[in-house]
């Protein structure tokens, strides 16, 4: 339960102010507020305290008592501690120190987290970054109740309330078996691969995405195979179930069980993924989420040139 206190910061600053002048219309000149209110705030605090702060002397000002005594040496101390606390949380929103969490798409992980997280530890070596996986929806969860203070994702459904910056974009690519006969070749219109087997990144919000490029060249896929794991489509794909579409490359064409999978650059204009650092829209960024976010929109820009 949260302790509720019988005077306010407001009524402390006009006393301590008083204590300061012992004159009610010298501290009101100080405060620039009418005197009335800083004699009615004296009187309500006095009432709260059950005690006399000051005695008045007509036309001679204000004279301490003893519990006013006590109340301006801890009223000093307060607002000394809340300055402290008020510069530390100031200095935070500048400094990039101590610790951060950040929720990261499942699928777009592997791909960016390692070199960001190096790139962080270089950049700034106070920071302490802890990340969460997840899909979309599990990732905004996380930036929604607290658990991360920024989230990296893909653009793919628009979220109320959240602050979102794009960082860079990826174009997707098709994805076929090293035998396959269009293997050999740098690119590929998707209605060559129109009659093939497909094999589907089964995510939330993913799947509209890729079975919207292939519905909007008016191709009705094959579908045959899905997964919610991204090296178990490229191992499918590698065995010859059937050709993908997925956004990030590998530097590798290997799988885990061997075999390869061939990247293959789509000629057909189709939309490119967004990536996007995301904070809730309410909570102003601190330097801490700003570092991230210029991290990775570095990191997004080397990607995309390489």
């Amino acid at each position: 339960m949260v302790q509720r206190f019988p005077v306010t910061l407001t009524q402390l600053t006009y006393f301590v102010e008083c204590a300061k002048t012992l004159n009610m219309t010298a501290a009101s000149q100080e405060l620039h507020v009418a005197q009335s209110a800083v004699s009615t705030a004296i009187t309500h605090l006095e009432r709260a305290l059950g005690a006399a702060l000051f005695i008045r002397q007509r036309s001679k000002g204000l004279i301490l008592t003893a519990a006013g005594e006590t109340l301006l040496r801890d009223s000093h101390r307060i607002f000394g501690s809340l300055a402290e606390t008020i510069e530390s949380i100031r200095a935070e929103q500048h400094d990039v120190r101590g610790s951060i969490t950040v929720a990261c798409f499942n699928t777009l992980a592997p791909f960016v987290l390692p070199q960001l997280l190096g790139d962080l530890h270089q950049a700034h070596p106070d920071l302490e970054v802890s990340t969460i996986e997840g899909d979309h929806d599990e990732t905004m969860a996380a930036l929604r109740d607290g658990r991360a203070e920024i989230s990296i994702n893909y653009v793919l459904t628009e979220d109320e309330g959240i602050d979102r910056r794009v960082v860079g974009e990826f174009p997707p690519h098709a994805l076929v078996h090293a035998g396959h006969p269009l293997a050999g070749r740098d690119s590929v219109a998707l209605s060559e691969l129109a009659d093939d087997p497909f094999v589907l990144l089964d995510l939330p919000s993913s799947r509209d995405y890729f079975l919207g490029i292939l519905r909007g060249r008016g191709i009705e896929p094959v579908l045959k195979y899905r997964s919610s794991s991204y090296e178990t489509v490229r191992s499918m794909v590698a065995t010859g179930l059937g050709y993908s579409l997925l956004n990030q490359r590998p530097q590798t064409e290997d799988t885990y069980m061997g075999a390869h999978a061939v990247a293959l650059r789509i000629t057909d204009p189709v939309p490119s993924l967004r990536i996007a650092v995301s904070s809730l829209a309410q909570v102003r960024r601190t330097a801490r989420a700003q570092a991230v976010e210029t991290a990775m929109r570095e990191l997004a820009a080397r990607r995309a040139a390489a």
